[in-house]
């Protein structure tokens, strides 16, 4: 069995009853570059598809942990909203343990269009929101440290330093308790079942690798804007959901717009700095770009407050 010219096979000599017959590198990821392989299990005489998500110099980068991504989706698979995960590897030869990367269940079906329901996005982001508590939490400053220790000096411009020092000393908006966050909920990563790609209640979601215990606002934020969903609409269709499978709970949607209102300027700041991170590693011309409109977008925020 050849292996692609690219893929290191040996990568996977740790998994147990497994085979490699094949592997091709997926499109479409932004922080780091996966690969669908193909398994063959002697135990059962069953060829299988998964995901190979390495733990690369990008995912290290951008302050992703597979070991936390892992975790989460061994604790969620039963839900039906994830992918279920295969293994952790470790590469026990170094002197001291070290992850490679993880193993998930490939899942068929087609990446959501615009024809996917907005309604149906913020009914699986409420979804989200009803899984168990990471032990881990996004700390927005805190990442937002990290990404600036990543970026080329050349882009650390006095307009940009003066973004950055602004936020850092700003006090981060506490609205909500913190519950499951996915951080990265757009189409791009949801999947359609095959056989009943109209059906939105047998949706799932993949890519869980920012996924952290956070404020529901700052992800349903998140969510509005990469998404570009109107904020009043989208905070309704949450709200109505939420309050449905929370029986005797009340949401208040005016409460819900003001604290996404305020999550938006740090939802584009740590936006801004993840572009500039990008550039850094794949030098594509458009990071830049979204950048620069995202800089602009800020400078006029700041001098408004």
């Amino acid at each position: 069995m050849d292996c692609c010219e690219k893929f290191d096979c040996d990568l996977l000599l740790t998994l147990p009853d497994t085979e490699f017959i094949s592997a091709s590198m997926l499109t479409g990821g932004l922080t780091n570059r996966c690969w669908k392989v193909v398994l063959f299990h002697p135990s059962t005489n069953q060829t299988k598809e998964y995901v190979w998500r390495p733990l690369s110099a990008a995912t290290q980068v951008f302050g992703i942990e597979r070991q936390h991504e892992y975790q989460l989706l061994t604790m969620i698979y039963d839900t039906g909203l994830a992918p279920k995960p295969l293994q952790l590897l470790v590469d026990v030869d170094s002197a001291v343990e070290r992850v490679t990367g993880l193993v998930v269940e490939w899942l068929p079906g087609t990446e959501a269009t615009s024809r996917f329901p907005d309604t149906a996005l913020c009914q699986l982001q409420a979804k989200v929101h009803q899984l168990p508590l990471p032990s881990w939490r996004l700390d927005v400053q805190q990442r937002a440290q990290h990404y600036w220790q990543h970026i080329n000096n050349d882009h650390k411009t006095p307009l940009l330093t003066s973004i950055y020092t602004f936020f850092q000393h700003q006090s981060v908006p506490m609205a909500f308790d913190d519950c499951c966050c996915h951080f990265d909920l757009g189409r791009y990563n949801v999947i359609l079942p095959l056989s009943t790609a109209s059906l939105t209640d047998r949706a799932k979601i993949i890519d869980w690798e920012y996924a952290a215990a956070g404020d529901p606002s700052l992800d349903l934020a998140m969510t509005i804007i990469a998404n570009e969903l109107d904020p009043e609409l989208a905070v309704s269709d949450y709200c109505d959901y939420r309050q449905l499978i929370e029986q005797g709970t009340h949401f208040n949607k005016y409460d819900w717009l003001q604290a996404v209102s305020g999550w938006q300027p740090w939802c584009q700041y740590l936006a801004l700095l993840w572009y500039l991170v990008g550039y850094k590693i794949w030098h594509q011309p458009e990071y830049l770009q979204h950048a620069s409109q995202l800089q602009q977008q800020l400078i006029e925020y700041i001098n408004r407050s």
